[in-house]
């Protein structure tokens, strides 16, 4: 059963009935714990034995019992339990969704409106020990010694929060991406719920503590962390910048690329990792390289040297929300895992999206080409990949590979529109590399939302995708597209 559905009086009391059975089934605790009510307490204490000696749970099932469903601490804490078995490969890949999951934690908000209420009193830390030295410091002092208080909880803590702190240190990656999720929902619930922006600027002040407390490693992400803030800033101000230069793009670019060389900052990075992907590790940002898109917020394409002396190309954007772009990346990048460790490999493309505030951002650049682009200047998707990776013992005189990329990268991408209901589906957002690999980009409908006033199909295939596996009329063109077909499970 989904976690969506909800369990019935029937299905609640099958559960109950057999649940000594069920215990030796991992993917039967999650329906287990729906079927009790948390309400009782009798009954909660009885079902938290047994979860205690059910067959543990994966991480990813985990998850759900940090949903709003499951309001219950010692349920929660179980369900953390559960996180810390896990890799950091799969805590990164879930960070989005325990970010969101802070927001049902009783513990952290709670103790992020004590700690408010205590700086409106100006009172001492905890103890009569303490007063007469506190009554001394100034309120900044005291909300720093607070902090640091609350951090060293965090250190031995068995709460969502004090995992997620102790997975930022010991990981570099969770640093960062935590600190931006962090950043980006303080600004985004700023308006709509001043509580929760409170409790998300509160855990951002124990990270930043716990990083500036450490050691010298840690206390290197802290300075990191305020570069890539620099970084940020003056690429915002770039942004503006070229908004309010007069003339065309090319006059705007010639703004942009003078105005970066005057950037010192830009040109000595000195190793940061880069916001987008903290692995990469970037020395300059090369102003002659960078370049607008043809669009209405006319997006910046820059150029950063790594310190590996190779070139990382980004794009940077202001005036647009990246949230739901990310949201989807994640999505489509979980399928691609999950795909791959069942065997099968669709060639997907799951460049890299982070906003950096609810309306700048990053996204990496991958190399390719709109499929309007293509059928303009090649006339079709075939003669594009052969004048690309051309093979006279291939199939349509391609290497055989990049045939094979184009086909399964289209079955996989026609799967997961159809999944995720995205819409807006059009020949400039379908892009096509040299290595025959296809992609979607720009997802700012989902759901089964689209712009269009008639519905559109739910999988997405163009006459110019089924000619690019040659069509249907021709014998070797069959083979390519029930290839397709087999891969979509037969489902177009």
């Amino acid at each position: 059963l989904p976690s969506s559905h909800t369990i019935s009086l029937e299905e609640r009391d099958l559960i109950w009935k057999f649940r000594y059975y069920l215990r030796n089934n991992r993917k039967a605790l999650t329906k287990f714990v729906r079927s009790v009510d948390w309400e009782e307490k009798e009954e909660a204490a009885y079902a938290l034995l047994l979860v205690k000696e059910w067959s543990p749970l994966e991480a990813s099932d985990a998850l759900e019992l940090l949903s709003p469903t499951f309001r219950n601490i010692e349920l929660r804490r179980y369900a953390v339990s559960r996180l810390s078995h896990a890799k950091p490969e799969q805590i990164l890949l879930y960070l989005p969704q325990l970010v969101q999951a802070l927001k049902y934690e009783r513990f952290i908000m709670s103790a992020s409106k004590e700690l408010e209420a205590c700086d409106q009193k100006d009172s001492p830390i905890a103890n009569d020990d303490t007063k007469k030295d506190t009554d001394k410091l100034s309120s900044e002092t005291i909300h720093q010694m607070r902090i640091e208080q609350a951090m060293q909880k965090c250190l031995t803590g068995d709460d969502l929060t004090s995992f997620l702190i102790r997975s930022a240190c010991s990981n570099p990656s969770i640093t960062y991406y935590l600190y931006w999720y962090l950043k980006v929902e303080i600004e985004a619930t700023a308006q709509v719920d001043s509580d929760m922006s409170r409790m998300y600027s509160y855990v951002l002040s124990l990270l930043l503590s716990s990083l500036r407390s450490g050691g010298c490693d840690l206390r290197r992400r802290a300075a990191s962390l305020d570069q890539q803030e620099i970084l940020i800033e003056i690429l915002v101000s770039m942004a503006r910048l070229v908004s309010q230069e007069s003339g065309g793009r090319s006059q705007k670019e010639k703004a942009l690329r003078r105005s970066l060389r005057e950037q010192h900052d830009l040109l000595n990075l000195c190793g940061l990792p880069l916001p987008l992907d903290p692995t990469i590790r970037v020395n300059a940002l090369l102003p002659d390289s960078a370049a607008l898109f043809n669009s209405n917020m006319m997006p910046m394409k820059l150029t950063f040297k790594t310190e590996n002396d190779d070139q990382y190309v980004t794009i940077f954007k202001r005036g647009d929300d990246l949230r739901q772009d990310q949201l989807i990346i994640q999505m489509i990048r979980l399928m691609d895992g999950l795909l791959r460790a069942d065997g099968l490999d669709l060639r997907l493309t799951p460049y890299s999206v982070l906003a950096t505030s609810t309306s700048e951002g990053f996204v990496q650049f991958v190399k390719a080409i709109p499929l309007r682009e293509v059928i303009s200047s090649w006339g079709t998707v075939q003669e594009c990949l052969r004048s690309f990776r051309p093979s006279p013992n291939g199939p349509f005189g391609i290497e055989t590979e990049v045939v094979e990329n184009y086909v399964r990268s289209c079955a996989g991408y026609s799967i997961i529109c159809y999944i995720l209901g995205i819409g807006d589906r059009h020949l400039h957002n379908l892009l096509l590399a040299e290595n025959g690999k296809m992609f979607h980009v720009d997802f700012g409908y989902i759901l089964g939302r689209d712009p269009k006033p008639f519905a559109p199909p739910p999988m997405k295939l163009t006459s110019e995708m089924i000619n690019g596996m040659g069509g249907l009329h021709r014998f070797l063109s069959a083979t390519w597209y029930y290839e397709y077909r087999r891969l979509t499970d037969g489902k177009i």
